[in-house]
């Protein structure tokens, strides 16, 4: 499968807050989602989706004030994992920060999250700092960062 990334439009945010629940265990909702296409400058939501059916298969949220920039979510849904496609969307995420002109990226992974710690590391990313309660269940979160250049 070639999978298409385009833009999220406020038709999607329905399907990212189910999704954002149940991956992430949480959401910012649809109304933050909703100021976040129409208000936030810095903000940047891409889907992936499966060209043939136009499914859902996973997204990526950017924050970019160049030349530093964040990930604030990025997953594959749960039946489209282990084919790649994780890959796909962050060389995709990299490409289009970098074009943005984005030297320094950082995101916040719970430690418990070894997975994505290893995902993460795989990329590039090294922890640079501990987030204390920085979750809702008060679990910390490793800040972790990128140089683009």
């Amino acid at each position: 499968m070639n999978p298409v990334i385009r833009f999220m439009d406020i038709l999607d945010i329905p399907t990212i807050v189910h999704y954002d629940r149940l991956i992430l265990g949480q959401s910012l909702g649809e109304e933050t989602l909703k100021n976040e296409l129409s208000e936030n400058p810095f903000a940047y939501y891409l889907i992936m989706e499966n060209p043939e059916n136009s499914a859902f298969l996973g997204h990526v949220g950017l924050w970019i004030d160049t030349p530093l920039a964040q990930i604030l979510n990025i997953y594959i849904i749960p039946e489209y994992q282990n084919q790649g496609l994780g890959s796909v969307l962050m060389d995709y995420a990299l490409e289009f920060l970098k074009v943005h002109g984005v030297t320094t990226l950082t995101l916040e992974v719970r430690p418990s999250n070894v997975r994505a710690r290893h995902y993460y590391q795989k990329y590039g990313f090294a922890k640079v700092a501990i987030r204390k309660n920085y979750y809702e269940n008060g679990e910390d979160a490793d800040l972790m960062l990128k140089n683009l250049l």
